[in-house]
This record gives C-alpha cells, structure tokens and sequence, in this order.
C-alpha cells in the first residue's frame, strides 16, 4: 500500500492526485497542513519522510519519492496502463 502525504491546497500534491485517480491506483492519504500548529510539515516524524519538508510525499515499501513529477513518473513506469501521457 503506498502512502500519499499531501496539503489540500497544494497544487504539486493536486496533480498527484489526479494521476492517482486517473490511473485508478488506491494510496493512503494522510494530510500534511502547511499551516495549522506551525506548519506539519517541520513536525521530526514527516521530515523522516522527506527532509526537505514539502508536499507531496509519496511513500511506497518505506520508500519516499518526493516531486509531485517524480512520483507521476513513477506511477507512469508502475501502473502503465491508463497512460497519462499521449501516445
């Protein structure tokens, strides 16, 4: 099971989740606020997760990927079909 964490308002973690819906792929999704009790994201047990303290944060097998990009690519790569990409 893959663990998304992400910010409502985050446009980055947005596009993760299109991707997720687009592709059907089920993940975890545990919210990060940015703003409320001083930002969650600086909280020690999500900078283990992703040191540079952003979202999103896709965690799969204690593996983190952490650009919104590079865990569209790894859906892409995992999941190929639906493509998002045109052929």
């Amino acid at each position: 099971m893959m663990t998304l964490f992400d910010y409502f308002r985050s446009s980055a973690s947005y596009r993760v989740r299109i991707a997720l819906a687009l592709k059907g792929v089920e993940a975890d999704i545990q919210e990060v606020h940015l703003i409320d009790h001083g930002g969650e994201q600086h909280y020690p047990a999500y900078l283990q997760c992703n040191p540079q303290g952003l979202v999103p944060t896709l965690v799969v097998h204690k593996d983190s990927l952490t650009q919104s990009l590079a865990i569209i690519d790894y859906l892409e790569q995992t999941f190929p079909h639906p493509s998002l990409f045109p052929v």
